[in-house]
């Protein structure tokens, strides 16, 4: 079998065995839980504070535009920012649960290439969309967990190599590097079959600020659905889902299912209590499930409206 083979297929198998394992754990977390305190979690959290939580992910949709925005930025070019809109709230609704390379990568190709963008200018977008977001997990994740370091649970300190504050260091070697790369460095930057010119200073500076607060944002829409008895500060629900979030993503299973659940009840189930699981599940709903209905009600709706458009511009030519 060919390398190009064995990497095509490496990845969704490893995608499909870290998927089930992390089903595994959280099973098994689930087995500890009663019925009880399951029904207490899921309908114990207040309706004013689910109103907010939701209202806050809505607020992250919109604010998940400026990577789209970003990204044209650095290719330098420019639509209409309905049509950027559209197709970020696309893009992440679809990508969050069903995977970038499967769903958001995809929307973007499709959407941009009508859009006049080239092939190229699309891969490299996608790209510094993704920059966009590390840049912000870098320096958010490396300033929490190096000031307030979260702790592990007995079986999971035992196995890592290092601890949640060295983490933290680590993550925050990496965001000042990345700076210094993009203040210093003008040469292309190779990335796969890709070669990028880092961003500029103040280009970088925006990244890394819009992709914090969408972070910050996120974690306190989770932290408001924690049952309202569950004294934990922020930080640590923060570092959590800092910690979750970004396993997730590595672990390419599409919208993290299970990974993310299971890291937050690991992370989280010491403090909050058992009733954890259904507040992760409620968040599973309103940051995923939710978005994902409405941006698959958006696309159908649009390609309708665009089919009807192209039809009756159609009859009218001679």
């Amino acid at each position: 079998m060919s390398k190009s083979k064995l990497r095509r297929i490496a990845g969704p198998t490893l995608a499909v065995v870290l998927f089930a394992l992390a089903m595994k754990l959280l099973w098994r977390e689930a087995q500890e839980v009663t019925w009880d305190q399951f029904v207490s979690g899921f309908t114990g959290v207040p309706a004013v504070y689910l109103a907010i939580a939701a209202f806050l992910i809505a607020l992250n949709y919109g604010l998940l535009i400026t990577y789209d925005l970003l990204a044209l930025r650095y290719v330098c070019r420019s639509l209409p920012l309905r049509r950027v809109a559209l197709v970020s709230f696309l893009g992440f609704t679809l990508g969050n649960n069903l995977g970038t390379f499967m769903a958001g990568a995809p929307i973007r190709f499709r959407f941009y290439t009508r859009w006049g963008l080239t092939p190229r200018q699309i891969v490299v977008l996608i790209s510094i969309c993704g920059l966009t977001f590390w840049s912000g997990l870098w320096i958010l994740g490396g300033t929490v967990l190096a000031f307030v370091p979260i702790e592990l649970p007995v079986e999971l300190a035992e196995k890592l190599p290092l601890g949640t504050r060295t983490l933290g260091v680590v993550l925050l070697m990496l965001a000042f590097g990345y700076a210094a790369v993009c203040g210093l460095w003008r040469k292309p930057w190779p990335i796969g079959e890709l070669h990028l010119r880092p961003p500029e200073l103040g280009l970088m500076s925006v990244q890394t600020s819009v992709a914090a607060v969408d972070l910050l944002i996120s974690a306190t829409a989770l932290y408001l659905v924690l049952p309202v008895d569950a004294n934990v500060p922020f930080a640590q629900v923060l570092a959590a889902y800092l910690c979750a979030i970004a396993v997730s993503l590595l672990t390419q299973v599409p919208g993290g299912l299970g990974v993310l659940e299971v890291i937050l009840v690991k992370l989280l189930k010491g403090t909050v209590g058992d009733s954890v699981l259904a507040s992760v599940l409620i968040f599973r709903i309103l940051y995923y499930v939710l978005p994902l209905l409405i941006g698959m009600i958006a696309l159908v709706a649009h390609e309708i409206y665009g089919g009807a458009v192209e039809a009756r511009e159609a009859k009218k030519e001679p």
